[in-house]
């Protein structure tokens, strides 16, 4: 399978999500795993999906979710601690920072929870990650999920762009 397909196929499933969003020591962030990069990407169901991750593998640390013209974007990440149910992950970007409402399940392949939820798309977290490229998850043991290349830069312009129709 292809770079691309193996992508796709990496973001048709929830279950695809790795704990490399929570590695590192508990006193602080890590740094995100070598490789790791934000790829923009359409869905089966004719969506799209950006998702930081390393290629061809289920180390991811988020995926965002959209349809054309959306009002919002899903998130989909994973969370070291918490109780399955209600729950709530944060994420920043820059000054700009926000908590969002997820539905927590136990992960099936990775330590901790699987957190789903959506985020409005003109949320000002969103707009400064679109503006800069820069987020991390505010969540014990997080490492900043940052775009360093201009190809990526470029993905989240592309993803937003298509969430926006």
């Amino acid at each position: 399978m292809g770079r691309r397909g193996s992508w796709l196929g990496l973001a048709a499933s929830a279950a695809v999500l790795g704990a490399c969003s929570t590695i590192g020591p508990p006193t602080g962030p890590a740094a995100a795993p070598a490789g790791m990069k934000w790829n923009f990407f359409a869905t089966p169901d004719d969506g799209k999906r950006l998702a930081y991750g390393l290629p061809d593998s289920d180390v991811v640390g988020i995926i965002f979710s959209c349809r054309r013209k959306a009002t919002t974007v899903g998130f989909h990440t994973n969370l070291a601690d918490g109780k399955p149910g209600a729950g709530v992950v944060r994420f920043r970007s820059g000054k700009a920072r926000g908590r969002y409402a997820a539905s927590l399940t136990p992960s099936e392949i990775a330590d901790g929870l699987d957190a789903t939820g959506a985020i409005p798309l003109t949320d000002p977290v969103l707009a400064a990650f679109e503006k800069t490229g820069l987020i991390s998850q505010v969540e014990d043991r997080a490492y900043p999920q940052d775009a360093r290349t201009p190809a990526e830069r470029t993905d989240i312009k592309h993803f937003f762009g298509f969430c926006r129709g």
